[in-house]
Formats: structure tokens, sequence, C-alpha cells
């Protein structure tokens, strides 16, 4: 192993009563006026909304309000935001995402975009790097699936450009994460933040370096975690012991720690990215969960890192056989209620090419992956696998 470092500086909350303590984390900052972003109304349904309002007013903090965020984020809610908070005459210090990952993700770019004089897209596409500093960020957590309360990823859509692309900006300076609001979230919700967390941990876990046996332990205890309390949440959705083991768990699947000393490989994200910018109403995890069906089963044929998916298969599944651990996957996915194929994503084996081809396009400035770097014959096989059309 070479020598590594691992920091993470993301104060984090966790608990029922963590909203109400978020106020007292920024005034200690020091801030005055926050800029408030959100989705769709949610928040205001949930309750979640007049919590935020209530803490920050009780610590003497102002605050502005862009409401809007969608799934799949686009750039420009983004350029809005950023707009807000360069406005001299609203005085904003910091920003105060209030959602999900899609909420969170689009903070971190306004947060970096308010400090720079180009357009933030251009982090994204290579042609900037990212700014010395940005604004700070805080987040009220609503839906465990992307960590992005707990990391300094971030992905953004670009529709015109037919581009969804991720950058890494700077982590939250504290989170806060109620397990109880995620109550009543509808089930398709939470299956898709479980797969999202299940490709985080599977695309770290895989990696060219396999010394690192530490790490590797870890990740594999972070899957099996997720699977005991997904089980329990479908049997029982106010499982409180269940939920916060799963926000818990969630937020560790890409918070540097499960990937810590691993190469990593994250071409399941890739290609889903190209599936989502085809057509941006596809739900993140619900195209993840169609690309990791075909996606494993096909590297694992080509003899990549044999070893890792025989432990993979026997600590999380139970099995020394790789394919029956497959099976077991698939299983799993079904007892969740994802889609498996492509045509469960509405789509057809004729857009393949087209999806292959913004697959192709996002490589030029995306990181390849080490493990497995994709070529234009591989994203088609292991889209047509997916759709039914070639076998392995």
């Amino acid at each position: 192993m070479s020598t590594i470092s691992f920091h993470n500086p993301t104060k984090y909350l966790l608990g029922p009563s963590s909203i109400e303590q978020l106020g007292g984390e920024i005034k200690k900052c020091g801030f005055k006026k926050v800029l408030i972003v959100l989705g769709g109304g949610s928040a205001k349904t949930n309750g979640v909304y007049d919590r935020v309002k209530k803490t920050l007013s009780e610590n003497g903090i102002e605050s502005e309000e862009l409401w809007g965020v969608q799934p799949n984020p686009l750039i420009s809610k983004v350029r809005e935001g950023v707009a807000m908070c360069k406005d001299p005459s609203k005085h904003i210090e910091a920003v105060l995402a209030v959602g999900g990952g899609s909420t969170i993700d689009s903070c971190k770019a306004i947060c970096a975009g308010t400090k720079m004089e180009k357009d933030v897209w251009e982090c994204y596409i290579g042609k900037s790097p990212r700014p010395e500093v940005s604004l700070p960020l805080f987040t009220v957590l609503t839906i465990s699936a992307t960590a992005s309360e707990f990391n300094g990823g971030s992905v953004i859509s670009n529709p015109e450009e037919h581009a969804k692309l991720p950058f890494y900006f700077y982590f939250p300076i504290a989170s806060a994460i109620d397990p109880t609001v995620q109550f009543h979230l509808p089930w398709r919700q939470v299956m898709c933040g479980a797969v999202d967390s299940m490709s985080h941990l599977m695309e770290t876990y895989f990696s060219r370096d396999a010394s690192n046996y530490t790490t590797r332990q870890i990740n594999l205890a972070i899957q099996r975690s997720i699977i005991k309390s997904m089980e329990r949440i479908k049997a029982n959705k106010e499982d409180l012991e269940a939920r916060t083991n799963f926000c818990w768990a969630v937020s560790l699947a890409l918070n540097t720690l499960p990937e810590f000393g691993l190469s990593g490989d994250w071409n399941v994200h890739y290609i889903e990215h190209s599936i989502s910018a085809f057509n941006d109403k596809i739900a993140h995890g619900e195209g993840l969960a169609v690309v990791s069906l075909s996606y494993y089963p096909y590297i694992y044929a080509k003899g990549i890192c044999p070893e890792q998916f025989e432990e993979w298969a026997e600590t999380v599944y139970g099995t020394k056989d790789v394919k029956a651990a497959f099976a077991k996957m698939r299983e799993l996915y079904t007892f969740w209620e994802t889609p498996k194929t492509l045509q469960d994503l509405k789509l057809v084996p004729e857009n393949i090419d087209a999806i292959v081809k913004i697959e192709q396009d996002q490589q030029k400035v995306g990181v390849k992956s080490d493990l497995f770097p994709l070529k234009e014959e591989d994203t088609r096989k292991i889209l047509q696998i997916a759709a039914g059309v070639a076998t392995l």
C-alpha cells in the first residue's frame, strides 16, 4: 500500500432532534444569513421547512430561498443560485441545502460557482479547476441515497449538451439527518437510495488494488447492513432502529471511508449517467440497478479480480459460487422492486446507440476506470445484455 490520507471534515448530526441543532452550528460559525435551497415542496408537507426556519430564527439567522431543484439536477438551477449568492444586496454568507442528493449536489456547485468568474459548468467539463475557496455549505437531508451530505461530490445535468457529469467540490460543514423524516417516503425512493448506496460500495470494493483488506471488510460490512436494514424497513417503515442504521450506512457508503486506499471503478455510474442524460426522467437508482445486474457478470466473465468477487459473494451473499451470488443479487433487487431491464426503464434496444455515444463523449471529460477501461463495444454489449438482446 502506498502512502494515503483520510480526512472528512463534515460534522454529522444523526437523530430525531438533529435539525433543531443545525441553527446553532451555523451560528457558531458566525454566519448571519443563508440561502436555503429546496426541491419541489415536500419539505413543507413533511414539516422539515418549518423546523428549519424555526432553528434559524432562534439563532438569529436570516434567509433567502431558492425552490425547484429537480431529480437529475440542472445546471440552469445552479446558475440561478449562483446569481442570488453573487447579488451584493442579499448579503448571503452560506448555503443551506434542504432535501436529497440532487439539492445538495446543486448547492455544492452554487457555493463554488459564487467564487468563480467563469461559469461553474466549466469545472464539470474539465475547463476550470475547483476554486480555491467556496461558500460554506450546511445540509438537512430528507432522503438517504447519494451520501452527498457527507462528501464533496456533485453530479449535474446539462440537457443542452446531453451531458450528466460529476465533479468534486468541498464537503459540507455540518449535516443533519432525522431518520423519522424518512418514515413516509414512497418505497420507490427508499429503493433507489439503497441501490445507489450498494452501487457506491461495489464500485469502490472492486478495485485494481486489493492489498487494503481492512477497507474492503468495512465496505462489505456496510453492504450487509444496508441489506438487513432494507428488509426491516420493508416490513415496517417506522422501524426507527432500522431506519437510523440505514441512514448511517448510506452516508458511510460514499464518505471516502469504504474506498480508502482503493482505486475503485465507477463504470456503473458512468453508464447510468449516460442513460439519464438520454432521458432525465429515469431515476438514478433505477438506472443503476439495471446496469449493475449486467455489468458485474460481464466483467467477472472477463476475468476481472476473481478473488475479490469470491470474497464479495461469500461475505455479502453467503455463497462461494460467484454466479450464485449474482442470482442472489438479482433476487434481492426483485425483493426491493427495482427495474431489471432497459425495457423496465421504458427504453428500447434502438436507444442503445445513442446512449453509447453519450457515454463515449462523457469519457472524454471524465475519469476513466483503472479496473476496466470501458471501450465502446463493452458499453454496447452491457446495455444489450440489460435489454435481453445479448448474452455473456
